[in-house]
């Protein structure tokens, strides 16, 4: 089934078309995509405050309605029925590209069963950005989302990604960043990391290390943002994955991982320096507040 590539294109039974917005930076949108917002006939948003506000920027008057999980079965029928009729939809999400964790996989699904048209217009994504930043291998990688709350769960899950051999992805929400790095460090203490926190923005920074690493040193900050886990996969010459506990009496960058970096001298790699925009304080003071509402983590 062919689909269109622009609002004129769009067949008889309108179109659904999936944007994605910037995860923090507003001028990291495209062209095609405020032309489609400005031409559909719908904008379907997750938090109405959140979608106005991006509408606004970029001077987009157009009706807007929300599709959440509070609301998703009876407004995925409302909005079908829109489609049927002719209408072009255009969905987005908090930040970033749409269905990423996040509401309008039904809608999606029904539109394709029903043989209404579904284009991507395609944009920025918080996990390419961190993974193209992290150093690690980006040429195969899994994107395992978001792990259990629960904290037994997220442990077995950190147990099954420790033994994956490509770069893992994870995203999290920003309040629980200490306990999700707390179990990390005690599955994969030693496994080279990377942490990007509000990426695309001015406040955003960047930090490298082992798990453990990492670990130590967010537990002395006050830091609440959006941030993305890599690490890498586990190799083949590796140990296995055990507990940070055999590394209590370590001092922060003296893994081995780090001394072979640093040249075998015990000092902190140059892997595990922070490169960012704006640091985040060594102190414990909280980071400047992020200039826009953004969801649980940017797709």
């Amino acid at each position: 089934m062919e689909t269109p590539n622009s609002i004129e294109d769009s067949a008889p039974t309108g179109t659904l078309f999936i944007v994605s917005t910037p995860i923090g930076n507003f001028d990291d949108i495209t062209l095609r995509a405020i032309e489609v917002l400005k031409k559909a006939d719908l904008v379907v948003c997750e938090e109405l405050k959140v979608g106005a506000r991006l509408l606004h920027q970029h001077r987009v008057s157009k009706p807007i309605e929300e599709l959440h999980e509070h609301n998703e079965q009876e407004q995925t029928e409302i909005l079908l029925q829109k489609l049927q009729t002719g209408s072009a939809l255009a969905l987005i999400s908090d930040c970033g590209t749409p269905l990423v964790a996040d509401p309008g996989q039904g809608l999606v699904r029904r539109a394709l069963e029903l043989g209404i048209n579904v284009t991507a217009i395609p944009g920025v994504s918080s996990i390419l950005t961190a993974l193209v930043t992290s150093g690690l291998d980006s040429s195969q990688f899994l994107y395992a989302g978001f792990l259990s709350r629960e904290s037994d769960e997220r442990l077995q899950q950190l147990r099954s990604l420790a033994k994956e051999p490509r770069t893992v992805v994870l995203l999290e929400t920003p309040y629980r960043l200490k306990p999700f790095l707390e179990a990390a460090a005690t599955v994969l203490a030693d496994r080279r990391a990377y942490l990007g926190c509000n990426l695309t923005m001015p406040s955003e920074t960047h930090h490298y290390g082992t798990i453990d690493e990492l670990w130590r040193k967010f537990s002395k900050l006050k830091f609440k943002g959006e941030f993305v886990l890599c690490f890498a996969g586990f190799s083949a010459g590796e140990r296995k994955p055990h507990s940070r506990k055999s590394h209590t009496a370590k001092k922060f960058g003296g893994s081995k991982w780090s001394k072979k970096a640093s040249g075998g001298q015990g000092k902190t790699s140059r892997f595990l320096k922070d490169r960012s925009k704006s640091q985040l304080p060594d102190s414990a003071s909280t980071p400047p507040r992020p200039l826009v509402a953004r969801k649980r983590s940017s797709s």
